[in-house]
């Protein structure tokens, strides 16, 4: 397939401004990957590692401007200049309902253990965040912690990710 200059202007704004990987745009286009370098390099975008190396970005929650790799970029919602921006940005989406009490998480472990049977590498999830709240219907457990971790994450885009054990369904 002969790539027009109308498809090349888009090539280009995909792979600068979306950051859409050469094999993608292979793949939308019908090309090869050659293809698509012969494109960029026609329209003098550098296609070099050390070209793309790194891309200058702001930090989520403090707007600084960082230095990124396109790869870090493109797969992450969210760019952050250090983990204590990270953890700001965390703590500001939680404001400030979570309490970390590992007591109350060793007391939860015992209140579940009384409805089911609680493996090492389960996790006791409480749903409102409190982990002082220890009633068996704000309790959840999960598998591991990958499975809690898609539970938080994936909830906001409706995908459901189900406990071992829901205390909720108890009430």
């Amino acid at each position: 397939m002969k790539l027009t200059p109308r498809i090349e202007v888009d090539i280009i704004t995909a792979y600068k401004v979306d950051l859409v990987t050469v094999k993608e745009l292979a793949k939308r286009y019908g090309v090869t990957r050659q293809g698509i370098y012969k494109a960029l390099k026609r329209n003098n975008i550098d296609t070099s590692d050390n070209a793309n190396g790194k891309i200058v970005v702001s930090c989520t929650c403090c707007g600084a401007s960082v230095r990124k790799n396109r790869s870090h970029i493109r797969k992450r919602k969210h760019i952050f200049c250090n983990m204590e921006c990270y953890y700001a940005y965390i703590e500001g989406l939680q404001q400030g309902e979570y309490n970390q009490s590992r007591q109350g998480q060793r007391v939860a472990r015992a209140v579940i253990s009384q409805y089911f049977t609680l493996k090492p590498g389960n996790i006791v999830h409480h749903e409102d965040r409190n982990n002082k709240n220890n009633h068996p219907s704000n309790l959840k457990v999960f598998a591991n912690q990958g499975d809690h971790i898609r539970y938080h994450r994936w909830a906001k885009d409706g995908i459901e990710i189900k406990p071992l054990w829901d205390g909720s369904t108890l009430c």
